[in-house]
């Protein structure tokens, strides 16, 4: 339930991410077909699109060849399982004349998202880290909207959470909405991981000894600590071009958009090192030196703290009652899920039959990567 306390938007868009697959209900499209479920086509574009999407959900973007291969077969299986049940439901949606409208992701936005000026400023982080336009962004809520519609209606009583729902959740957890300390800070990182930067060297160079590894490790620590120590000096000459200088040097990409802005951050979301160096920090103040965690050296400016929270049942309700809803939506898709797929016509081409073994609910996507295949186009499975 700790994951509950996040903000509206960061669980909005999660679900958003792995819940997003048909862009229109019925059809998808053009590109050639890979299945059909029960007589409606899912396409080769439609299933590239998904299984990208997949791709950057466990950050294969730039991962090595090999990396890639390894899950190669999970993602497809993930991909065509994710589409024959957005199939599933877009067919049953139609039927039953569930719809989501433009009005209806644009009045969304505005109150969950617009009309905060936090939420409005992380919802522009989140489409710049992932690389999207907002008419990306649209056609995946609008999805993620018309799921949720379906399973409102769907679902009736099995999905309302009543208040004494909520009052008793809370009454019996309410250890769970202590709000630890959190410290909001800025940083300039440069980049200095060292195990990335072994596999960097070692695929430049097969044959290199762990002798020249090592010396070629420190090589390129000194000359990255030399400049990390430039940048500080720089800023402490002139502590008002700290954003300017994050935003020009800073190798984390998401954060330097912001002139280096971290936001509000509880201890257990920060390497132990560069906490430590946060807490020791006057509020407004640099710390007074270049710091060396995991991720490489940094350049810390704390901005403000926050004490301990306890918060109350009216600050804690409105999440408490979307995390309940959300569970008993999940439950109830995952059997609607299991009814349709023994009944449904599903038939997947040879080339897109899946061959890795399940995929959990431990992984990206959740209940949704759950096999959902009829037996008439699965194979036999193994477990994972």
């Amino acid at each position: 339930m700790k994951k509950a306390k996040a903000s509206i938007l960061a669980g909005m868009l999660a679900c958003t991410v792995f819940l997003s697959a048909c862009s229109s209900q019925g059809g998808l499209g053009g590109g050639g077909k890979v299945a059909t479920v029960n007589g409606t086509p899912i396409t080769k574009t439609e299933y590239d699109k998904t299984y990208g999407e997949f791709e950057k959900a466990f950050h294969l973007e730039s991962a090595s060849p090999q990396q890639r291969e390894q899950l190669a077969d999970t993602l497809r299986q993930m991909t065509m399982n994710k589409l024959i049940l957005h199939t599933l439901i877009a067919n049953e949606a139609q039927k039953s004349g569930i719809q989501v409208t433009d009005t209806d992701v644009e009045k969304y936005k505005q109150d969950k998202i617009f009309s905060n000026p936090t939420l409005k400023d992380e919802f522009k982080n989140f489409l710049s880290a992932n690389k999207m336009q907002e008419s990306d962004f649209n056609d995946m809520l609008k999805e993620n909207l018309l799921i949720s519609k379906f399973m409102e209606t769907k679902g009736g009583s099995q999905v309302a959470v009543s208040d004494a729902d909520v009052k008793n959740f809370y009454s019996k957890n309410v250890d769970q909405f202590k709000i630890p300390e959190r410290i909001h800070a800025s940083h300039i990182l440069v980049k200095a991981i060292v195990p990335q930067m072994k596999e960097e060297i070692r695929a430049q160079n097969p044959k290199i000894t762990d002798t020249e590894l090592d010396k070629d490790i420190n090589t390129r620590k000194q000359a990255l600590k030399a400049k990390a120590d430039k940048i500080f000096a720089q800023v402490k000459a002139d502590p008002a071009k700290f954003s300017e200088l994050a935003k020009k040097d800073s190798d984390d990409t998401v954060s330097a958009k912001n002139g280096g802005d971290l936001g509000d951050m509880p201890q257990s979301n920060i390497d132990p090192v560069f906490w430590a160096a946060a807490s020791k920090t006057p509020n407004g103040q640099l710390y007074p030196g270049v710091v060396s965690t995991q991720f490489g050296y940094h350049i810390i400016k704390v901005i403000d703290r926050k004490p301990p929270h306890q918060q109350t049942f009216e600050e804690a309700k409105e999440t408490i009652r979307e995390h309940m809803s959300q569970e008993k939506k999940q439950a109830f898709l995952q059997k609607w899920a299991e009814e349709q797929k023994a009944m449904a016509k599903i038939n997947i081409e040879p080339a897109y039959q899946p061959k890795a073994p399940e995929a959990t609910a431990g992984q990206p996507g959740g209940m949704m990567s759950q096999p959902v295949a009829s037996n008439q186009a699965q194979p036999e499975q193994g477990k994972h």
